[in-house]
């Protein structure tokens, strides 16, 4: 399987659970549980509503995040990516590495 340069999303579907299953360009699939994400970020918080959580998109033609455009709420495919290896982690050592990688890429993006 050919590897990809930015992540880039090809479908999704929301779950029960605050769930998402991410679908790739390349093929990938991964599963990303919101709670930890919406406990961690109050800027996420309407996504706790369920009935708000499941109404998850893609801008058509991009795949680039999954947008909430009734609430203004956006998470890049990138931070999904990062998030999804980091809960799927087999090792506690693997899930820190993970985790900080994540961290020290939302910190890139940060405006001065």
């Amino acid at each position: 399987m050919a590897s990809m340069k930015r992540p880039r999303l090809e479908g999704i579907e929301a779950l029960p659970a605050l769930r998402l299953r991410l679908r790739y360009v390349d093929g990938t699939v991964q599963l990303v549980d919101f709670t930890p994400l919406i406990e961690q970020s109050p800027g996420l918080a309407p996504l706790a509503d369920p009935k708000i959580f499941e109404k998850a998109s893609l801008v058509a033609g991009q795949g680039w995040a999954v947008v909430w455009p009734d609430q203004d709420i956006q998470v890049g495919a990138d931070t999904l990516w990062l998030d999804a290896q980091a809960q799927a982690a087999t090792d506690e050592n693997t899930r820190v590495f993970a985790q900080w990688r994540l961290r020290w890429w939302q910190q890139q993006l940060r405006p001065l």
